[in-house]
C-alpha cells in the first residue's frame, strides 16, 4: 500500500514524503513541478528514491487526479494533501487563481478520497486560521481570517471536517506555521523570508519600514515533517485538529541579530519598529505532544538557523563543484 502526497515536491510535501519513505512506506508524489525536479534542491529525496513514485499533475485538474487514482486503485491507503499556495504577496494580485487552488483543489482531493474509499485524509492547514488572535493559540479557538489566505485555509478545514462527518471518513488536520529550513533556498521564498534568511545564502540589505517587533512561531521543516508523519501514522485519534510548530515565539529583530551572528558579518538588514504581520503567536503544541508524542527538534531557533545555514553552504559547494566540471 502507498501514501499519496499532493504538492509532493513542495517544502512540506517533500520532507513529509522523505520521512515516510525513510520508514519503508511507498509514497506517490503528485505535483505539477515534476518536470523541474532537478532545479528544486531536493537532493535528499535520492536517499529514499526506491520508495518514491513521481506523478505529474495539478490538484485543480480533476481528470488528472482520477486518472492517478484509477492507476493505483486499491494501492493507496491514505492521502496527505499539502498542495497549496502560501500567503505570498501575489496571493492578492491573483486572488481567484490562488483561492481556487487552496479551496477547489482541496475539494477535488476530498471527493476522490470519498469516491475511491481511501482510508485516511490529512489536510495540511495553517496557523493563519487564527488570524491576529492574541495570546497562546490552541486548537479550540474560533476561526479568525485576517486575509484571503487565512480564509482559504479555514474553508479547507471546514470542507475537510464536513466530508469526514457526512461520509464517515477518517480526516485529520495539521496546522503548520512559518516554516523554514533545508529544501528551499531563501532567495526562492517570498520577500519577508528572503529578507530575514537571505543573508544565510549571501542575499543582504533587506529593508522594511516596520516589523521588528513582530513575534512569530517559526517552525523547522524537519519538525513539520515529523509532526505530519505522526498524525498520519496514529491508528486512532481523540481529536482531528493539531498544531505543529516549535511552540515558542521570537521577534523578527532577534532573528536578524541571530543571522548576523551566524554569518559573522553585517547583513545590512534593517527593520523599522512596530508590527508588520497580522498573525498571532505562539501555537500551543500540547495536544500533538499528548496524542502522538511529538516533540520539536528545534525549539531553539538559533539551532534551527545554524542547521539551515549548514545546508545552504553545502548546496552552494555542490553547485560550485558542478560548475567547475
Amino acid at each position: 500500500m502507498a501514501i499519496l502526497v499532493t504538492g509532493g515536491l513542495g517544502h512540506v510535501g517533500s520532507w513529509t514524503a522523505y520521512k515516510l519513505a525513510k520508514q519503508g512506506n511507498k509514497v506517490i508524489l503528485f505535483d505539477s513541478s515534476v518536470d523541474t525536479l532537478e532545479d528544486l534542491n531536493l537532493d535528499f529525496l535520492n536517499e529514499v528514491k526506491e520508495n518514491l513514485v513521481l506523478e505529474n499533475g495539478n490538484v485543480l485538474d480533476f481528470h488528472a487526479i482520477t486518472r492517478i487514482m484509477e492507476k493505483y486503485h486499491g494501492k493507496i491507503e491514505g492521502i496527505i494533501h499539502s498542495a497549496a499556495l502560501i500567503g505570498v504577496p501575489d496571493f492578492i494580485e491573483r486572488p481567484f487563481q490562488n483561492v481556487s487552488l487552496n479551496t477547489v483543489g482541496t475539494l477535488n482531493m476530498l471527493e476522490v478520497t470519498r469516491i475511491f474509499r481511501i482510508k485516511k485524509f490529512i489536510y495540511i492547514s495553517s496557523g493563519a486560521v487564527y488570524g491576529d488572535t492574541k495570546g497562546i493559540l490552541h486548537e479550540g479557538l474560533s476561526y479568525k481570517a485576517a486575509d484571503l489566505y487565512g480564509a482559504s485555509k479555514i474553508s479547507g478545514e471546514l470542507f475537510t471536517q464536513q466530508y469526514g462527518d457526512t461520509f464517515d471518513m477518517d480526516v485529520r488536520i495539521a496546522r503548520v506555521y512559518f516554516i523554514y529550513g533545508p529544501g528551499k533556498m531563501p532567495s526562492k521564498m517570498y520577500p519577508l523570508y528572503k529578507g530575514l534568511f537571505g543573508p544565510l545564502e549571501g542575499v543582504f540589505n533587506y529593508v522594511a519600514e516596520t516589523g521588528a517587533d513582530t513575534e512569530i512561531d517559526f517552525t523547522h521543516i524537519w519538525d513539520v515533517a515529523q509532526g505530519v508523519a505522526k498524525i498520519y501514522q496514529k491508528e486512532s485519534m481523540n481529536h482531528r485538529i493539531f498544531n505543529i510548530s516549535c511552540g515558542i515565539k521570537v521577534s523578527l529583530r532577534k532573528i536578524v541579530d541571530m543571522v548576523k551572528e551566524i554569518v559573522k558579518e553585517d547583513t545590512g538588514v534593517l527593520l523599522g519598529p512596530g508590527i508588520g504581520l497580522k498573525r498571532g503567536a505562539p501555537l500551543d503544541i500540547n495536544r500533538i505532544r499528548d496524542e502522538v508524542g511529538y516533540e520539536p527538534m528545534f525549539s531553539d531557533i538559533r539551532e534551527g538557523l545554524e542547521n539551515y545555514y549548514n545546508w545552504i553552504v553545502l548546496q552552494k559547494l555542490k553547485r560550485d563543484n558542478e560548475f567547475k566540471r
